[in-house]
C-alpha cells in the first residue's frame, strides 16, 4: 500500500510492536525497504522512529514500576556503543550488502523463533491446544 497510508499503516504497526517490546523497528525497515528506499536511509529513518517510541513506552513502563534500571543502563551504554559501531560500519558498506545483511538477521531470528515453537509443542504436546477448562479441542 503505497503513499500516506501506507505509512501510517506501518507506523502504527511498528509503534505497537515496538511498544510491547517486540521490535517494532523490523516492520518499519521493511515497508520503507519495499517502498524503494535505499537500505541506509531506511536505517536512518527506522533509528530516528525509535527515539520517540522509545521514550513513550519507557514514560509508560517506567510510571508502572517496570524498568529495572540496574540493568537497563548498562544496556543503554552498550547499545549506544554498537550504535555508534553499526553506523561505522554501515556507512562503509554498499546498500545491496546491507540489505542481503537484514535479510539474513530475518531469516536467523525467523529459524529461531520456529524452532523455539516446535520445541513448545513438542514439550507441551496435544496439551498446548486444550482449553483451561481440560476439555480437548476436538
Amino acid at each position: 500500500m503505497p503513499g500516506w497510508m501506507g505509512a501510517v499503516l506501518a507506523g502504527a504497526a511498528a509503534g505497537a510492536l515496538g511498544a510491547m517490546g517486540l521490535g517494532g523497528g523490523g516492520v518499519l525497515l521493511l515497508w520503507l525497504a519495499f517502498s524503494g528506499m535505499d537500505q541506509l536511509a531506511a536505517q536512518g529513518v527506522n533509528l530516528f522512529f525509535i527515539l520517540p517510541v522509545g521514550a513513550a513506552g519507557l514514560w509508560l513502563h517506567r510510571k508502572n514500576g517496570l524498568v529495572a534500571w540496574r540493568a537497563a543502563l548498562p544496556m543503554g551504554v552498550g547499545g549506544l556503543a554498537g550504535l555508534g559501531a553499526g553506523v561505522a560500519l554501515a556507512g562503509r558498506l554498499p546498500g545491496t550488502a546491507l540489505s542481503k545483511l537484514l535479510g539474513l538477521l530475518l531469516a536467523v531470528v525467523a529459524v529461531r523463533e520456529g524452532w523455539g515453537a516446535v520445541t513448545l509443542f513438542r514439550r507441551n504436546g496435544a496439551g498446548l491446544w486444550r482449553s483451561s477448562s481440560g476439555g480437548g479441542a476436538e
